[in-house]
């Protein structure tokens, strides 16, 4: 489809202040920076209680105190008491993000009924997901030394079902997933995924809009569980736009960005073992812990502080990998509509509408999943102008703006 000769894997050079009004970086800055003050609260009041559970020994008093012998009905409730600690700790700042925040700035349009219904639901899927990974996980830490390898593959399976059922049993408690009812636009979009030759068949509609007035588009699921899903806020834009945004996830299903990501997560996952390992090999670590052995679950909230530890480590390396995913989706996308117009059109008021931080520090830039608006943007133009596309005068438009 011709070579646009960008390099995927390396960072196109961009200013923000090229692409975007001072007004429209101002704004996106009004609101991304209180939320990421939020954020870091969130993270921090959820750290020190965990860390607060661990120290006064909460766990093992309390299953004492119970009476509760089997091992597995002490894995079970240590995971309860967790999650109860979280959920306290966390929904008054995911109640202020949802019903105050977001509603401030006209995005939100959530219910204090829906959002109850939502806590319900994620506290049910945790209890459950975290009971099938757990229980054979603390099986593993009981019956054998290498238990951090063999629960390496255990996880390494597990994250690969999740992306084969996900879709299937968990997506559709939050959302109503619709087969796209508009005829013309999806036959527009089928022919699209014909042209990149993509064995695309499901297109569904996300009704996004009972939570919020923000668009977005994505790819999900594994094998026959896998599907093009459009947010239907989007629907509102242009088709072309449609087009444009639907040729870059198709790019994510073609180049089989998800497949290639599970060796990767694999290697990823297995740091994170090898410092569980670690740290919780260690006799200080575990009588702080309040336990004496790994094989008691009441070591679970150290279990459990320590884990992030090792995506902590390799974050970097992961936001590398996908930032580089989306480069070729984006180019992909390109390579396919021949409209980088419509591409350009679509990245900024994408970014704009939803008051995505369109100045990043470098910080953020380097955690990011996605490369910053400006180099999306600048990297649409080069391509551009390498393939002769003609486009340069929208390119120019975004510039002028």
């Amino acid at each position: 489809m011709g070579d646009t000769r960008i390099n995927p894997w390396k960072r196109f050079p961009a200013k923000p202040e090229d692409w975007f009004s001072a007004e429209e970086i101002s704004k996106a800055k009004r609101y991304t920076k209180p939320l990421a003050r939020l954020s870091l609260a969130e993270r921090l009041v959820g750290g020190a209680a965990l860390v607060t559970v661990i120290w006064t020994h909460a766990v093992p008093r309390l299953l004492g105190r119970w009476g509760v012998d089997n091992w597995v009905l002490r894995l079970l409730v240590a995971m309860v008491i967790v999650q109860v600690v979280e959920v306290v700790v966390t929904t008054p700042f995911a109640a202020y993000h949802e019903l105050v925040y977001d509603k401030r700035w006209e995005f939100s349009t959530q219910t204090t009924k829906g959002f109850v219904a939502d806590l319900a639901k994620n506290l049910l899927v945790g209890v459950l997901v975290s009971t099938a990974l757990l229980l054979p996980l603390w099986w593993l830490i009981r019956t054998t030394d290498l238990w951090w390898v063999w629960g390496w593959v255990v996880m390494g399976v597990f994250v690969v079902g999740l992306g084969l059922l996900g879709p299937v049993l968990i997506m559709p408690l939050f959302n109503k997933f619709t087969p796209l009812d508009d005829e013309v636009l999806r036959d527009d979009l089928l022919g699209v995924a014909r042209q990149a030759d993509a064995d695309v068949t499901v297109i569904e509609v996300s009704d996004a809009s009972r939570r919020t007035r923000k668009d977005n588009a994505f790819v999900t699921g594994l094998g026959k569980t896998r599907k093009l899903v459009l947010f239907d806020t989007i629907l509102a834009r242009p088709p072309e736009q449609i087009r444009a945004v639907a040729a870059h996830e198709i790019g994510h299903w073609k180049l089989k960005h998800v497949r290639r990501l599970i060796p990767v997560i694999a290697g990823l996952l297995l740091v994170n073992f090898a410092v569980l390992r670690l740290v919780l090999g260690w006799d200080a670590a575990l009588r702080w812990a309040g336990v004496h052995s790994l094989r008691n679950p009441a070591a679970l909230p150290l279990f459990l502080l320590v884990f992030p530890v090792g995506s902590a480590l390799t974050g970097l390396l992961s936001a590398w990998v996908t930032r580089a995913g989306e480069r070729e989706a984006d180019i992909f996308g390109l390579e396919v509509t021949k409209d980088a117009a419509a591409a350009s059109a679509m990245l900024r008021s994408l970014h704009t509408d939803n008051l995505a931080d369109l100045a990043p520090s470098w910080w953020k830039r380097a955690n990011a999943s996605h490369p910053h608006a400006a180099e999306r943007l600048a990297m649409a133009a080069a391509w551009a102008g390498r393939s002769g596309s003609a486009s340069d005068e929208a390119t120019a438009d975004d510039r002028s703006r």
